[in-house]
């Protein structure tokens, strides 16, 4: 689905409407849609809902809600109305940086790119996603992106970031690296005092180190959450853990015993976390109880789904056209796709690892079976791929209405921001999208935005690209 098709023409108003950034009338009313409010009840048709000073103030249907006196009210008789999307894996500060791939290890280096970051932020509301988790940032800059964003400095998404992920490995300029528990616990402090909203833990912390990071952020009053591997799933979510990262399980202990041997010959590179897919038995008593330790502890699962698919099919233009990098900057999209190479594989290893993405699929469905949260995430900054992600969610065999409480109210849940966006409720932010067609009957839909709105102010989607992008 193309981006012009995003842009289709929108209802006819009854008055000039705000562009982005611009004044908030004293009230908005949008009247005639079909309300997807994010919550378990059915969808309500000819809804009016009612906007004042940034806030939902009134909910219902028809001619049932009265109209402010002097209010700006909006014909959208036919359209769909939504809580406005919320990305929880979006880099928005890692990926306004340069990637360094010339390095055995690639790692991530910061010169600080403002124009490349202003894009980043405003394509975001583009695609209708008005808040943004970033669980990993340079510590010092995640903080300061988010916070010019509240100021109004930079147009962009509410954003929640934490600082740069805890992580045992060598090398890597991404990470703020830890080797003991105090050291640990002097990291999560060290970010707590410079503000952030929530701690990252990396992938190469073992489980004493991973349950110091997740105490020391409960401590501090701070969630947790993080991207597995040497810690299992269950271990994490016996420690509390907030929230997991990623849909690739990796752990050997969670696999059947015979074949882990097998399974420790293919951790090379980033194969390893395509090929656990292959040896898990989804069935078998470690997976079984991995789910029930996570639905008991009561975490929320980010699968980033896209991520991995992206990964293995981003040469192929037949499988990602030239427009899913087109909403980044040109420099950030070729730096990415380098980072992500997978010049190392074989053919052979190239199509084993294409063959897992259903097996992903499966076990986010399974996951949701069990009544696991879930949300949904990129692992980029990249805003097409946010409705992929959806797409693949729909396509594991999860009902397209739940997979958008997963892009709204599980988000806010994940967030612990129910009592302020995630539903369509009086009370709430007035962070809403307006679709032109029905994402229940085709979850592509999604992608066909003819307003958003974020805290009551209404634009059109190219309100907020850059120059290089209007009229396409």
């Amino acid at each position: 689905m193309f981006f012009r098709a995003i842009i289709l023409p929108a209802a006819i108003v009854s008055v000039a409407l705000v562009s982005a950034g611009g004044a908030q009338p004293a009230a908005l009313v949008l009247r005639g849609a079909t309300l997807i409010d994010g919550t378990d009840r059915p969808p309500l048709a000819n809804a009016t809902v009612v906007l004042t000073k940034g806030w939902i103030t009134a909910v219902g249907a028809g001619t049932e809600v009265a109209i402010p006196r002097g209010a700006r009210v909006v014909d959208l008789a036919g359209k769909f109305l939504l809580p406005g999307f919320i990305e929880m894996h979006g880099h928005l500060a890692i990926a306004a940086w340069e990637i360094d791939s010339s390095g055995p290890q690639r790692v991530l280096r910061y010169p600080y790119d403002e124009v490349a970051t202003q894009e980043l932020t405003r394509s975001q509301l583009a695609f209708g996603i008005t808040t943004v988790r970033n669980p990993a940032a340079p510590t010092k800059e995640g903080v300061s992106l988010r916070d010019r964003v509240r100021r109004g400095e930079l147009v962009g998404p509410r954003i929640f970031t934490s600082g740069a992920p805890l992580d045992r490995a060598p090398g890597n300029a991404a990470v703020d690296r830890v080797t003991t528990e105090a050291e640990v616990r002097a990291a999560v402090a060290r970010q707590a005092a410079a503000g952030v909203d929530l701690i990252k833990l990396y992938s190469t912390l073992d489980s004493a180190l991973t349950k110091a990071g997740i105490d020391e952020a409960h401590r501090l009053g701070l969630p947790a959450v993080a991207h597995l591997w040497l810690t299992s799933w269950t271990d994490a979510a016996n420690a509390r853990i907030d929230g997991i990262t990623h849909i690739i399980v990796s752990n050997q202990n969670l696999l059947p015993e015979p074949r882990r041997a097998e399974y420790q010959k293919s951790i090379r590179g980033g194969q390893f976390m395509y090929d656990w897919f292959k040896h898990a038995d989804f069935d078998g008593p470690e997976i079984r109880s991995m789910i029930d330790a996570v639905v008991r502890n009561r975490l929320t699962i980010d699968p980033t789904l896209v991520a991995f698919e992206w990964t293995v099919w981003q040469d192929d233009s037949t499988f990602y056209p030239e427009e899913s990098n087109r909403y980044v900057p040109p420099t950030f999209a070729a730096k990415m796709a380098a980072f992500m190479r997978l010049g190392r594989w074989s053919d052979e290893d190239r199509a084993s690892a294409r063959a897992q993405i259903p097996r992903m699929q499966e076990l986010a469905r399974r996951l949701y079976q069990a009544g696991v949260p879930l949300t949904v995430g990129t692992d980029a900054a990249n805003p097409w791929t946010y409705h992929r992600e959806l797409e693949l969610l729909a396509g594991a065999g999860i009902p397209n209405a739940e997979v958008l409480k997963m892009a709204t109210r599980n988000a806010a849940i994940s967030l612990r921001r129910t009592s302020e966006f995630g539903t369509v409720e009086p009370g709430k932010r007035a962070d809403l999208v307006v679709l032109d067609a029905d994402p229940i009957a085709d979850i592509k839909n999604t992608r066909r935005i003819g307003w958003v709105i974020q805290d009551g102010r209404m634009a059109r989607p190219q309100d907020y690209l850059p120059e290089r992008l209007r009229g396409r």
